[in-house]
C-alpha cells in the first residue's frame, strides 16, 4: 500500500545521508512522502533511476504480481550520485539549506554516497532487473506451497469442517451492499438481516445437527468462523443456553437413536456412526439421557412382543 517497508540486511541500512536528511523533522517528512511518491512513479517499464527530493538518486523497480491489476512489491536500492558530484550538489546544497541542515555535516554526507560511473550504473539496473525476478519466483513459490497445504489440508476431517462451514457462512451472512440497502420497511419485519453472530451460530447449528458425526473441535470451528474459541463458546452459549459439546451430544445421540433402527449394526458401529470414538461412553451417555441402554432401547416393547408371538413370528 505504499507505506509498509521491509528492510533487507542490517538495520542501518541507511546511508550516513539520508541519517542526515532525516536528523531535521522536516527533512524526515519529506523523506516519507518521497518514498511515496517514488513508488506511484514506479510502474512498469518505467526508468529506474528515481531523483530525491534531496537531489540525489535511488533505483526503484515495480514487481508486479500475478494478477495484471496488482502489484506485488517496490524494490528500491540505496541512495546513489549518478551524475557529476559538483553538479549534484548544488541542488543538495540549496535543499540542505531550506531544511535547516548544517551544511558541513551534510557535505561531509555527499562526498561519502556511492558514485556509479554510466557502465556501474548499467550494471546496477541489471542486479535490480535480477532481483525483481528472484522475488516474482520466491513469492509464487510460496503461493504454490500454500496451496498444496491448503489442498491437503482439506481432505482432513478438520479441513472438511472448516471448508463446510466457510461455505455455509458465504451464503448465510449478509454482503456489505445488501446490508447497506435494506429497506426501512423491513426492519421490523422477518426479512431483517440476520447479525452477523446470529448468522454464525446458525450456520453452525445447522451443520451439526446434520452430521453430528463429524469430529467437531472447538477451535477449528472458531477458526473458521473467524472468531476465538472463547467468543465462538460465548455466542455459542448465549443463543442455545447450553456449551456447544452438551449441544453436540445431545445431536449425536438423537443420530444414535436413528441408527439402531438398523439392526445390522452393531453398538459399537452405531457409536462410531454418531460420532462417538468409546462405545463405552456412548452406551453411558445414551442411558444418561433415555433411561435404557441402547441395547435396551432398541428391543422392541412388550406389547409388540406379545403380538409378535401370538401372531408365530420371532
Amino acid at each position: 500500500n505504499g507505506m509498509n517497508q521491509i528492510v533487507v540486511g542490517k538495520g542501518s541500512y541507511l546511508a550516513d545521508f539520508c541519517k542526515v536528511i532525516q536528523s531535521s523533522k522536516e527533512g524526515a517528512e519529506h523523506c516519507r512522502m518521497c518514498h511515496l511518491m517514488m513508488s506511484q512513479a514506479s510502474k512498469t517499464g518505467s526508468e529506474l533511476v528515481k531523483r530525491c527530493h534531496t537531489g540525489v538518486s535511488a533505483l526503484s523497480k515495480l514487481v508486479p504480481g500475478n494478477d495484471p491489476n496488482t502489484n506485488l512489491a517496490i524494490l528500491t536500492s540505496c541512495t546513489l550520485v549518478d551524475e557529476k558530484p559538483v553538479t549534484s550538489w548544488k541542488v543538495i546544497q540549496r535543499q540542505g539549506k531550506r531544511l535547516g541542515i548544517d551544511n558541513k555535516k551534510l557535505k561531509k554526507a555527499h562526498e561519502n554516497l556511492l558514485h556509479l560511473d554510466p557502465e556501474k550504473m548499467e550494471l546496477a539496473k541489471d542486479i535490480m532487473d535480477l532481483a525483481g525476478d528472484a522475488l516474482k519466483l520466491i513469492v509464487e513459490k510460496v503461493s504454490l506451497e500454500g496451496e498444496l497445504k491448503k489442498a491437503r489440508k482439506q481432505h482432513t476431517p478438520d479441513g472438511q469442517i472448516t471448508s463446510a462451514i466457510e461455505a455455509e457462512l458465504q451464503g448465510a451472512m449478509p454482503s456489505p451492499r445488501d446490508a447497506g440497502t435494506a429497506r426501512p420497511e423491513a426492519e421490523n419485519s422477518a426479512a431483517v438481516f440476520r447479525s452477523p453472530a446470529a448468522s454464525i451460530i446458525d450456520t453452525v447449528t445447522n451443520l451439526v445437527a446434520n452430521k453430528p458425526q463429524l469430529p467437531y473441535r472447538l477451535n477449528v470451528i472458531a477458526a473458521a468462523c473467524r472468531i476465538t474459541p472463547n467468543h465462538f463458546s460465548f455466542l455459542f452459549h448465549q443463543h442455545h443456553h447450553q456449551c456447544f459439546s452438551e449441544f453436540l451430544t445431545e445431536q449425536r445421540l438423537e443420530m444414535a437413536k436413528r441408527l439402531l433402527k438398523d439392526l445390522t449394526l452393531n453398538i459399537s458401529q452405531v457409536a462410531a456412526g454418531a460420532g462417538f470414538h468409546d462405545a463405552g461412553y456412548f452406551a453411558r451417555r445414551f442411558k444418561q439421557k433415555n433411561g435404557v441402554s441402547p441395547r435396551e432401547w432398541r428391543q422392541p416393547p412388550p406389547a409388540a412382543q406379545a403380538r409378535a408371538r401370538a401372531a408365530g413370528k420371532p
